[in-house]
């Protein structure tokens, strides 16, 4: 029994790496294959150009560019639903920043921002879009 309380001792010091088997200063410890394959990835999406119409024309075309962060186990998946990603975002998009323009005078790139994760989640499940990036939003008005 004694044997036994020693080992579980030891093994806890090792993996809390505390006491004797503490790490000296300036040691480099080694680390795991797998702990470098979950590192954080950056997706590009093309530009989504939305048109806004005001009556029966165009007023302005509003330009956004997107960028997706998420860790490189996940990537693959995204890529792979990337066009349907897009047209999510789209969608909701052409319908939203007309009524945002309604309420505030300039797009709030925070509420893209929020609004682009709530859709993102949606689509792909929660956790997998670790973080929407939007890098850029031009309005061109005609």
């Amino acid at each position: 029994m004694l044997l036994m309380l020693v080992g579980g001792t030891i093994g806890l010091l090792k993996f809390l790496e505390l006491g004797p088997a503490k790490p000296k200063k300036g040691e480099i410890k080694e680390v795991a294959k797998e702990d470098l394959i979950d590192t954080t990835v950056f997706i590009d999406m093309e530009t989504m150009a939305l048109p806004i119409f005001q009556g029966n024309r165009v007023a302005a075309t509003v330009q956004i560019q997107v960028k997706l962060e998420t860790n490189n186990k996940k990537a693959e998946r995204i890529r792979q639903m990337m066009p349907i990603i897009t047209d999510a975002f789209v969608r909701d998009l052409h319908s939203f920043i007309p009524r945002l323009l309604r309420a505030e005078e300039r797009i709030d790139v925070l509420i893209i921002k929020q609004r682009l994760q709530m859709i993102g989640d949606k689509v792909t499940g929660k956790g997998t879009i670790s973080n929407v990036l939007v890098q850029s939003i031009l309005d061109q008005k005609r």
